[in-house]
C-alpha cells in the first residue's frame, strides 16, 4: 500500500511541478497539447462563442484593445480562475479548464494540477466494444442527417482489426454529389479506419480524380489535403480535428476520455457527425459553385 501511495504522490507532484511558457506565436493546437501533456487537464480555447481553429496562433484570435502581450509561465499550482484571467489579460483570449476527459469545467479555486487529477466516470467496455460503438453510433447519426448509407455491421471488421498488426483498413462509403457531365458521375465520401479514422473523397468508378474535382476540393477547409492528379486511390483526404481524433491502435487520443464516459459518449459522437456533415456541406457547395 505504501508503494502505491508513493506512486500516486509522485504523479501528483509531477503535475504540480510541471510548467511551460505560453506566447502569442503558439498555435491553439500546440497550447492545448502542451497543457494536456503537462497537467492532464483539458484546455478549451475559444474565438468568440466557438472553439478556436486548431491551426490559429494565439495572437490571431485575440480580442479587446487593452491586451498586455508578452509571455505567461503556466504552472500546475496556479488556480484555474487565475489562469483563465491571466490568459484574457495577457493574450486577449478566452480559455476554460476542463477535466481530463473534457466532460466538465473545473471550478476557479481548484489548481490546474488538481483539475488534471479530477476523477472521471468510465465503464468497462473493451477497446473492441468502443470501436464497434463508434461505427454504430456514427452511422446512425449520419443516416439521421439524411445521408444515404446502408448501415453495416462491423463486428467482424473490428475483430479482424484488433488481431492485425498491419493496420488493416475498413470503413463505409456513400455518395454525396452527382456531377453535371453526361456520365453523371457520383462523388463519394468515405470514412476509413486505419490507425485512426480519416476521410476520403473520390469519383465513383475507375477514374478517382481529375482537374475539375481537384479544383473544387482545393482550399475548402484546412483539414482537407488534395491528392496529385495521378493518385489512383483518393482525390482528397482529411483527418478529424484534434478534439475528435480517435487512434484505435494507441487508444491514447484526447477523444477517448469522452468515448469511455457513458454520460458523454453520445454527445461526443454527435460532435463527430456534425464535423463530418459540415465538411461534406462545404464540399458540395464548392462542387455547385464550380459547376462540377
Amino acid at each position: 500500500m505504501g508503494i502505491l501511495n508513493n506512486l500516486i504522490n509522485n504523479i501528483k507532484d509531477n503535475f504540480t511541478m510541471a510548467e511551460f511558457n505560453i506566447n502569442g506565436r503558439m498555435t491553439v493546437s500546440s497550447l492545448r497539447k502542451q497543457f494536456k501533456d503537462a497537467f492532464g487537464a483539458t484546455l478549451r480555447v475559444y474565438k468568440g462563442a466557438k472553439f478556436a481553429p486548431e491551426n490559429a496562433t494565439l495572437a490571431s484570435i485575440r480580442s479587446g484593445e487593452n491586451v498586455k502581450g508578452g509571455e505567461l509561465t503556466c504552472k500546475g499550482n496556479l488556480q484555474v480562475g487565475n489562469f483563465e484571467a491571466k490568459m484574457k489579460d495577457i493574450f486577449g483570449i478566452t480559455v476554460k479548464v476542463a477535466n481530463s476527459d473534457n466532460t466538465k469545467l473545473m471550478p476557479g479555486n481548484m489548481t490546474i494540477a488538481a483539475a488534471g487529477r479530477e476523477a472521471v466516470e468510465t465503464d468497462n467496455l473493451t477497446d473492441e466494444q468502443l470501436q464497434l460503438y463508434f461505427w454504430n453510433a456514427l452511422q446512425d447519426q449520419l443516416i439521421a442527417k439524411g445521408y444515404d448509407i446502408e448501415k453495416k455491421d462491423f463486428t467482424a471488421d473490428v475483430a479482424d482489426y484488433a488481431k492485425s498488426t498491419r493496420y488493416k483498413r475498413y470503413g463505409v462509403t456513400f455518395d454525396i454529389y452527382k456531377t453535371k457531365d453526361r456520365k453523371n458521375k457520383a462523388v463519394t465520401f468515405s470514412i476509413i479506419m486505419k490507425e485512426r479514422y480519416f476521410f476520403g473523397v473520390r469519383y465513383k468508378g475507375e477514374a478517382v480524380t481529375g482537374p475539375a474535382l481537384a479544383s473544387a476540393l482545393t482550399g475548402i477547409d484546412p483539414l482537407v489535403d488534395v491528392s496529385e492528379l495521378d493518385n489512383k486511390t483518393l482525390a482528397a483526404y482529411a483527418y478529424a480535428s484534434p478534439r475528435n481524433e480517435l487512434n484505435f491502435k494507441t487508444m491514447k487520443s484526447e477523444g477517448f476520455g469522452k468515448l469511455k464516459n457513458p454520460t458523454a459518449r453520445a454527445a461526443f459522437m454527435g460532435g463527430i457527425a456534425n464535423e463530418i456533415d459540415a465538411l461534406i456541406k462545404k464540399m458540395v457547395k464548392s462542387f455547385k459553385d464550380k459547376g462540377l
